[in-house]
């Protein structure tokens, strides 16, 4: 008996811990408040396909301890977490509407939106494997897999990714398909004496299943030693198939204060490129300085910039096809204080706008808004709230990092 008790007490400290796990999160779930979206002006029926994705946290208790939660127009649901779920969080809702309508082409896929495509024909999958040893990672490989819905036939294979023994690492930021080739577009960190990133494109034949083009798009050079670059791809919607690419590069340099450093935005540009002509261009719009108006949504065609002038979002939209800024539009926010960040998508002409952050103890409110993108009339204003004003004086913070649009 005495060999085994080490493992004895390891085992019962694992079972005790899991289920104070389970009982406390079971006891939480139970005091959790209720949330709507509450209308103030315009027709409720606008937020029918909106879902907000976010966590809440007690912040009375102490514990600082996150749940996660969806929230609709019918009300919030809280996820119940598995230990496992606790540690890599839950997926984006698009993954988990693809894990129930493809479970078996999901298998064994990360849960990362980034790897994949989809349209009314395929669903497509891509991304990189590679080998880890004591000094690099190498062997790199890209796992693809695309599925034909009309007839359920999955094509899987791997590829290895050219002139990989000059990197250091590389990840799927966009994956697009346009007729018979499918385009990788990665970040790469390229070893070369210095280290330093560059966004690239890899063209995928899935006729023959071989990469038959690649190249760099956005080649972030070495600067001094207190300047660096950093390049951001412009997220668009995971269903549509996109020609167009949109890059914001930023070169900043490290400013050193008396009790404090930070960095300080020197230039940015704002670069387009087409996967099928391979047309790259630098879009300038002098009248959209980009330290004032962010870029928050490109739908293939259209660029769209946004920017907070008091309880107003005011967007600008910005046509690729004739290089033409249209006219700026402000949407009135309900809340007193909407500062703690915006999330906006759009979808079949609409625009959906939501705030980050929901938080009593700082004043701040959840706006959720949904406008005509092209006039910008508002079809509905309202705000998240709680279900029982009662508990209006309780002690939490919500943050919502998801809007998704059905």
């Amino acid at each position: 008996m005495k060999r085994y008790w080490k493992i004895i007490i390891i085992t019962a400290v694992i079972v005790l811990s899991l289920g104070t796990f389970y009982v406390s999160s079971t006891m939480s779930a139970e005091s959790n408040p209720e949330f709507v979206i509450k209308t103030i002006s315009g027709n409720a029926e606008e937020i029918q396909p909106l879902i907000l994705q976010g966590s809440y946290t007690d912040t009375s208790l102490n514990s600082y301890v996150s749940t996660d939660l969806s929230i609709t127009a019918k009300g919030s649901t809280y996820q119940s977490r598995s230990f496992l779920d606790q540690i890599i969080g839950q997926p984006p809702t698009v993954i988990k509407d693809f894990q129930e309508k493809y479970r078996t082409f999901m298998r064994g896929k990360e849960p990362f939106v980034t790897c994949f495509f989809e349209d009314e024909e395929f669903l497509a999958y891509a991304n990189v494997d590679y080998k880890m040893d004591s000094l690099r990672s190498r062997d790199f490989k890209f796992d693809i897999s695309v599925l034909n819905k009309e007839d359920g036939k999955i094509e899987s294979f791997k590829v290895e990714v050219p002139d990989s023994g000059e990197l250091e690492y590389t990840s799927v930021d966009d994956v697009q398909k346009v007729g018979d080739k499918l385009y990788l577009i990665t970040r790469n960190m390229i070893r070369d004496n210095n280290y330093y990133e560059e966004e690239h494109i890899y063209t995928i034949n899935l006729a023959n299943q071989k990469v038959s083009e690649h190249e760099a798009i956005v080649h972030n050079t070495n600067g001094q030693s207190d300047t660096h670059t950093n390049v951001q791809l412009i997220d668009t919607i995971p269903t549509k198939s996109n020609e167009q690419l949109i890059f914001i590069k930023t070169e900043l340099k490290e400013i050193e204060d008396a009790e404090s450093t930070r960095e300080e935005v020197i230039n940015q540009e704002i670069i387009s490129y087409n996967l099928t002509t391979k047309e790259q261009e630098i879009i300038d719009i002098p009248e959209l300085r980009l330290e004032e108006n962010q870029i928050s949504f490109f739908d293939g065609s259209v660029i769209y910039f946004t920017k907070l002038n008091g309880q107003n979002l005011v967007v600008t939209p910005y046509s690729l096809a004739d290089n033409h800024v249209g006219k700026a539009y402000s949407i009135e926010l309900p809340g007193e204080n909407s500062m703690g960040g915006q999330m906006t998508t759009i979808k079949d002409g609409k625009l959906y706008f939501a705030s980050s952050q929901m938080s009593p103890n700082l004043k701040m409110d959840a706006d959720v808004v949904v406008a005509d993108v092209n006039t910008g009339k508002t079809l509905f204003r309202g705000q998240v709230a709680l279900e029982d004003s009662s508990k209006e004086s309780k002690k939490f913070d919500l943050y919502l990092h998801e809007l998704f649009v059905k």
